[in-house]
């Protein structure tokens, strides 16, 4: 077989360049420690970890969002706490005032301290995070949800939307709540029904005096059927109004069933009477002959008989309703009046010891309403725990897996790499020898 001189010197150089292009390879893998250099060499290698880089990078931003979760629903939970503290002072504020020994001071102080209450609860409602977005504005987080109009009140600006954030596929956390769920939509009374006093019930009759008041008041009751309260008073939207009345032969109550409405109860009819004795409990049924599904506890007595200016006959009455969103703020605004009413005769004192206690009634709906909205909370936070550290497991598993894809073994390229230089240095010593051969030597 014949060699030509062009045959030997090309098949000399290309392997020669071969094992340099090898040399090359090996001493990038060596520095960079990655043994994907040219990805064209290892193609479905390279793949595998174009396509791990990209879940890692995706749990990536998932475990960003979970830690950004954590911190708002951290900042929202610690939000309302302060804001349950702050309704334990109001209720412990609102019982002190609830008795019979305070005077205009105490009441005019108190007045003060709850429109500071007040605003310290609006505040709480308009908090903020770090960015400046507003926790309870719902999805208009820009916007400050809660506005006190001029005459006191105050409106929910915001919407009820939630705010969500990506904790894994198909996976999301709400990492706020909307403030009209949170502060103004806890419900009167004692959850299932409130109870409301007349309006004309601590009115001065006309030649009469303050004396001439009554002193009744009634408490939130309870609930004996559970069903049959939300069948009669949720469902059907019935109303009751408890009346009772003082003539010359005595004291006796009436319970009348209707539809409650702008000029008082439209009554169909009464479902229970009988004699009335001060700090009783009155139970009313949905029917007359039924049994009571709730019951109602009244004190004091109506206004006294004064046959000098013609009063011959006196009654108070009472509406019982089925529960309704009641606004904390609209609570505490209610207790001020309270605070602001006049004090020593029996329908002042009367009257504030009403709203007092309808306003007792509703901050305890208002906690409830907080402690809830903190339960899940809590629970979303939990949830984002769980799974940023089952995303960070998941991240370690396929950072080993890609390690082990791309990472080299050291010693074994280190060898390579020395026999492939020992190879090449070979290849050009004997190339550089049989360049130099010629017959004319020998001639």
């Amino acid at each position: 077989m014949q060699i030509s001189t062009s045959q030997f010197f090309g098949s000399s150089l290309a392997g020669m360049l071969n094992q340099q292009n090898l040399l090359n390879s090996l001493s990038q893998q060596l520095s960079t420690g990655n043994t994907l250099v040219n990805p064209s060499n290892q193609p479905v290698a390279a793949e595998q970890n174009i396509q791990l880089t990209a879940q890692i990078s995706q749990l990536a931003n998932y475990t960003q969002n979970g830690q950004n979760a954590q911190n708002a629903l951290q900042l929202e939970s610690s939000t309302l706490q302060s804001a349950g503290t702050l309704i334990n002072q109001v209720q412990q504020l609102a019982q002190q005032m609830n008795n019979g020994t305070v005077n205009g001071s105490d009441l005019q102080n108190a007045a003060a301290t709850m429109q500071g209450y007040l605003q310290q609860m609006i505040q709480y409602g308009n908090a903020q995070d770090g960015q400046g977005n507003y926790l309870f504005a719902g999805s208009v987080n820009g916007t400050q949800p809660f506005l006190q109009q001029g005459d006191g009140s105050v409106v929910y600006v915001g919407d009820g939307s939630q705010n969500q954030l990506a904790l894994g596929p198909g996976l999301q956390t709400a990492i706020g709540d909307p403030g009209n769920a949170v502060f103004m939509s806890s419900l009167s009374g004692n959850g299932t029904f409130s109870v409301s006093a007349a309006s004309g019930n601590y009115a001065i009759p006309p030649s009469g005096s303050a004396t001439d008041v009554g002193s009744m008041t009634a408490g939130q009751g309870s609930v004996l059927d559970a069903a049959q309260a939300k069948q009669q008073l949720v469902a059907g939207g019935v109303s009751y109004e408890v009346t009772v009345s003082r003539s010359s032969s005595g004291m006796t109550y009436s319970v009348a069933s209707g539809y409650a409405g702008s000029a008082g109860l439209t009554s169909s009819g009464t479902v229970s009477s009988g004699v009335y004795t001060a700090g009783m409990s009155i139970g009313i049924p949905p029917a007359p002959g039924s049994a009571p599904f709730i019951t109602v506890p009244l004190n004091g007595e109506p206004a006294p008989l004064d046959p000098g200016i013609g009063v011959t006959s006196t009654q108070e009455s009472f509406t019982v309703s089925a529960s309704k969103p009641q606004s904390v703020f609209q609570t505490m605004q209610n207790l001020i009046k309270a605070f602001q009413l006049g004090t020593g005769s029996p329908g002042d004192n009367a009257q504030r010891a009403q709203a007092i206690s309808n306003g007792l009634a509703n901050l305890a709906q208002a906690q409830t309403t907080l402690l809830d909205v903190q339960s899940t909370v809590g629970a979303r936070i939990q949830q984002a725990q769980a799974v940023g550290s089952q995303n960070s497991t998941i991240t370690l598993q396929l950072q080993t897996q890609q390690s082990s894809l791309t990472n080299i073994n050291y010693p074994a390229v280190i060898s390579q790499y020395e026999q492939s230089l020992t190879a090449l240095q070979a290849s050009e010593s004997a190339f550089s020898q049989m360049q130099g051969l010629s017959l004319f030597k020998y001639l």
